[in-house]
């Protein structure tokens, strides 16, 4: 009798062991990407950087405000913890994708997230001691671990771009002359326009109440007279308080960002009038403005030749994403689904 009683110990005690492993197993953080073990730091930074996406994309679904109780609560059968889980997973993938790339290619030595933090860690070290020194430093004087990753991937993306041998590279005159096609609207060049215009700076000036509104009236009866038999000009030399504010200009297309410079409130105002219009009279930032458009010439687009390199840049970091996207979308994912999400909800409110 004490036998069976021992036995029957031993199967239960066995039962419950076999139970507690299962158990614990179900409910511990497991998750592969392409062979690299995600430690739940790794995977905590990666939701991060997705956080404020998926919370906008909840409130768009009418979550709610983001409260104690957002991420758990259900919009349209989605739950925003799950689904940053989701996207974590997506960064994770994309960053190995990344990272897998530039080790094939010798960009780095070791594609793992602790190589990264090492080097992350180093170039601070670098810059810090660089400083201590009183040597010069360029750009940012410490890199927060999110900007030193968008700098190393900026790099990566820049090596594998400049090598012509890499696949997607190699630029035709056809992949070329397609694109200049399809986005040749981009490549037209602004008008060429001629100006005439009054602006007084009453403010700056510092008229007087009744000077501004009788310098107001004598623009507004000149732009009621303006017709195409009577010009701004022509108008405006007959008013002796507001001809020495007279002013005209002929822009040239190249010229544009040296005038936008001196006179951008000018360009702003008058950048869609037709040859011929003009604005009305504007009270804008203690100024007043009578604007006429004399004459506007359209150029056409920018000759391909002149925008090629511009355009096999585009392309090549255009070409550069896709490999990008592809690989990630063909990375290996192993792990317990339902202990990730467990983790996530655990800790996304922390």
């Amino acid at each position: 009798m004490k036998k069976k009683i021992c036995i029957f110990t031993t199967i239960a005690a066995l039962a419950i062991l076999v139970f507690l492993v299962l158990f614990f197993s179900r409910n511990r953080f497991s998750l592969t990407i392409n062979g690299n073990k995600i430690d739940k730091e790794e995977f905590l930074n990666a939701a991060s950087l997705r956080k404020y996406e998926v919370t906008s994309y909840f409130t768009g679904k009418g979550a709610g405000s983001v409260d104690a109780g957002f991420w758990e609560r259900e919009a349209e059968g989605e739950l925003p913890y799950e689904k940053l889980a989701d996207e974590a997973i997506e960064e994770l993938k994309y960053f190995y994708a990344v990272y897998g790339l530039a080790k094939e290619k010798g960009y780095v030595a070791d594609d793992s997230y602790d190589a990264f933090l090492k080097r992350w860690e180093l170039e601070n070290s670098i810059r810090k001691e660089k400083i201590e020194k009183g040597e010069a430093v360029y750009g940012l004087s410490e890199y927060t671990l999110e900007l030193y990753r968008e700098y190393e991937m900026d790099t990566i993306q820049k090596q594998y771009c400049e090598d012509l041998e890499n696949e997607g590279m190699n630029i035709t005159d056809a992949d070329r002359e397609a694109y200049y096609e399809e986005h040749k609207e981009y490549y037209g060049q602004e008008d060429d326009r001629t100006l005439a215009y009054i602006k007084i700076p009453y403010e700056a000036e510092e008229l007087s109440e009744q000077e501004v509104k009788t310098l107001k009236n004598c623009l507004t009866s000149i732009y009621k007279q303006m017709d195409p038999a009577h010009s701004l000009k022509e108008l405006a030399e007959k008013e002796a308080g507001v001809s020495p504010y007279l002013e005209h200009v002929e822009i040239a297309a190249e010229e544009l960002n040296v005038y936008s410079r001196s006179i951008s409130d000018i360009l702003e105002y008058s950048w869609e009038l037709a040859a011929g219009e003009s604005t009305p009279v504007l009270d804008e930032n203690g100024c007043l403005y009578l604007i006429e458009c004399i004459d506007r010439k359209e150029n056409g687009a920018v000759n391909i030749d002149d925008v090629k390199d511009n355009i096999n840049k585009t392309l090549r970091e255009e070409n550069y994403n896709q490999i990008i996207e592809r690989r990630a979308a063909d990375s290996f994912v192993e792990g317990d689904v339902e202990a990730v999400y467990k983790f996530m909800k655990e800790h996304v409110g922390q």
